[in-house]
């Protein structure tokens, strides 16, 4: 494996679980690197819209390296606005991009690529899927407009999916949980038997480094995911031992699609967002996990934290902001 450190890195969505560890992890390297967000630090978070790049100028021309974390996580938010950050400001941000000559774009897309149908062990070369609501398909979707850019250019291309990102500041996988749990508004489709990939938030942020400065890894896709899954029962069970109750309550697929339906219903008319919608049960209900061989071959990367540990430093970090006692 070739190594090339860069001269600067550029990371969208700064103020995010992923971009603000993966701008610490630089700052430890004594990497230059600077942030873009819709909300500024005063230091090396810079303000500025990825859709309107033009605001961004002068940072794509002093970075020869642009990490693209910003997005909408969510299986809640209107088709309309997912599809106008995820997909329409990816494809302005690539362009002016290319337009500033920057070295090289590591698109940070999800393993939802997939789609929710596909079943057993994945790789690279399995075919994408727009199964599993609007965040499936504007993650599939963005993986196509920088593909569909970059094939015109000289820019090199990594693209990154990983799987089901957890540790402190999780929002989906800690944040989401805990509170649903303390409201008994949580419960578990497919009996608990859906799989779960987790990847702690340090093996995942040293796997994007590598992609950045690996010669080889132009051009390529990458899933970064643990080795196999386990089950959503034996995931979220932690939650509830950190709240001293009992549980997961698990049902069957069916019955959790109707109580989304039916919470879905009752948010809008509230004007509310309901995250546990019919596309999140669908996600909680999938039977597919990822190789992660061609990382290992290419990137020479691998999961190392114990998966005990990373749900212990989750535990610390949630009772520090007062999600749990």
């Amino acid at each position: 494996m070739v190594q090339k450190k860069p001269k600067k890195v550029l990371i969208t969505g700064a103020n995010g679980f992923i971009g603000n560890r993966l701008m610490q992890h630089y700052k430890d390297q004594s990497i230059p690197v600077v942030g873009v967000d819709l909300t500024g630090n005063g230091e090396d978070i810079f303000e500025g819209d990825i859709g309107q790049p033009e605001t961004m100028s002068q940072l794509l021309q002093d970075c020869d390296v642009i990490v693209h974390t910003a997005a909408l996580v969510s299986n809640a938010i209107a088709d309309r606005e997912m599809w106008r950050v995820n997909v329409l400001s990816t494809g302005n941000l690539i362009a002016a991009a290319e337009k500033y000559k920057v070295r090289r774009f590591v698109h940070i897309s999800s393993i939802v690529a997939y789609g929710n149908s596909a079943k057993g062990e994945l790789d690279e070369e399995q075919p994408v899927h727009a199964d599993g609501g609007s965040y499936v398909l504007t993650k599939l979707a963005s993986e196509h407009t920088v593909l569909a850019a970059v094939s015109k250019s000289k820019m090199e291309l990594v693209i990154i999916r990983p799987g089901d990102v957890y540790g402190p500041g999780s929002r989906p996988w800690m944040t989401l949980p805990i509170e649903a749990i303390k409201k008994r508004q949580f419960m578990l489709p497919a009996k608990g038997q859906g799989f779960f990939r987790p990847i702690y938030i340090d093996d995942l942020i040293r796997g994007i480094a590598l992609a950045v400065s690996t010669k080889e890894a132009s051009g390529e896709i990458f899933n970064l995911s643990c080795s196999g899954y386990i089950t959503t029962q034996a995931f979220f069970s932690h939650h509830y031992q950190w709240l001293n109750k009992r549980g997961p309550l698990t049902v069957p697929t069916w019955f959790a699609l109707i109580a989304a339906r039916a919470a879905s219903k009752i948010a809008n008319l509230f004007g509310t967002v309901n995250e546990a919608s019919e596309a999140t049960v669908v996600q909680l209900s999938t039977q597919s996990w990822f190789s992660i061989a061609k990382a290992e071959r290419i990137l020479g990367w691998a999961p190392t934290t114990p998966f005990d540990e990373g749900m212990a430093r989750s535990k610390e970090w949630s009772r520090q902001q007062g999600l749990i006692k």
